[in-house]
């Protein structure tokens, strides 16, 4: 064989090898997310724990159905009403209960207990490697019913922020399901609301945005990350579908130029959803929506949470 062909195929496998590399390293990479919590919340000014905000809460955990709890916080909320909802925050991809906590204020009137978690591999979850929104909402269903048990009477809010928001949709349907997925009212869990802040449709539309943010190619990384983490099984399935078969109320809110969750997903999920709504604001990044528009943002969580908590 001629030199200049063996060099060609030389480097073709070069290529080939690193372009494999690339996307398993990117599946491995949204596995193991990165840890943000104490030293975290205390190298960025933020607070390192509701006392922080004058708020009353208790730290424990919640039984996770898998090798290691859930830590959380749970935080005293103002209503007293008998149907007051206990609201479940849960976090997105890297991130923890220490950022949930910045989304409380604006429900503390409404609801009776705010209760933030850590998700698996995040916060100081003890687990290594994150799901990705495939089986934690059998996590979070774990701890409802903990909470259920105390609590028989009260109805839950559901709310997360991009991976949380979809596994908060997904949570409020397998609470509403059997063990062999048939509906059932009696298993003491009663959803009163779901809200999805910047939620994406799959797995396709951050780890593609995210490689593009660090300046990396979506092709070919991307494909092959999607093929090693559908082989591991951590590869989800679209969230309208999810969000077809929910039937609490579903509030969206999204940016209109989000980076990482596109406008489009959130479009699908809300008008998917048989009781959706969508606030769309004006907004070019990922983690705060409420800084697009804190009085389009307060009045339209306002008005959910007032439909969902009259006494």
């Amino acid at each position: 064989m001629p030199q200049p062909w063996g060099l060609l195929i030389l480097f073709t496998l070069v290529i080939a090898m690193l372009c494999l590399w690339g996307g398993v390293m990117t599946a491995l990479q949204a596995l193991r997310p990165p840890r943000k919590y104490f030293a975290w919340a205390l190298a960025t000014g933020r607070p390192k724990d509701p006392s922080d905000l004058g708020l009353q809460f208790d730290e424990c955990e919640f039984s996770s159905g898998q090798h290691h709890p859930l830590p959380a916080w749970r935080i005293k909320g103002n209503a007293t009403h008998s149907n007051a909802p206990i609201l479940v925050m849960l976090h997105g991809w890297g991130r923890s209960r220490w950022d949930s906590l910045t989304r409380v204020e604006p429900f503390r009137n409404a609801c009776s207990e705010i209760v933030l978690i850590d998700l698996p591999a995040h916060g100081e979850h003890l687990g290594s490697w994150s799901a990705l929104g495939v089986h934690e909402p059998a996590c979070v269903v774990q701890a409802l019913h903990e909470l259920a048990h105390q609590f028989p009477n009260r109805p839950f809010l559901l709310a997360g922020h991009s991976m949380g928001a979809g596994i908060a949709i997904r949570a409020a349907n397998l609470a509403a399901t059997d063990f062999q997925g048939n509906p059932t009212e009696n298993k003491g869990i009663s959803i009163a609301g779901v809200i999805a802040f910047a939620p994406y449709s799959t797995l396709r539309s951050p780890i593609p945005a995210r490689l593009v943010l660090q300046n990396l190619p979506a092709w070919p990384f991307a494909p092959i990350a999607f093929l090693t983490l559908r082989i591991l099984g951590r590869m989800d399935g679209p969230l309208e579908i999810n969000a077809r078969e929910l039937r609490a109320p579903l509030l969206v809110m999204a940016g209109d130029h989000d980076p990482i969750s596109p406008l489009a997903d959130a479009q699908k999920i809300s008008s998917a959803a048989p009781r959706g709504t969508l606030i769309v604001l004006p907004y070019q990044r990922h983690d705060d929506l409420r800084l697009g528009d804190a009085q389009q943002f307060d009045r339209a969580l306002a008005n959910f949470l007032n439909s969902i908590t009259e006494p």
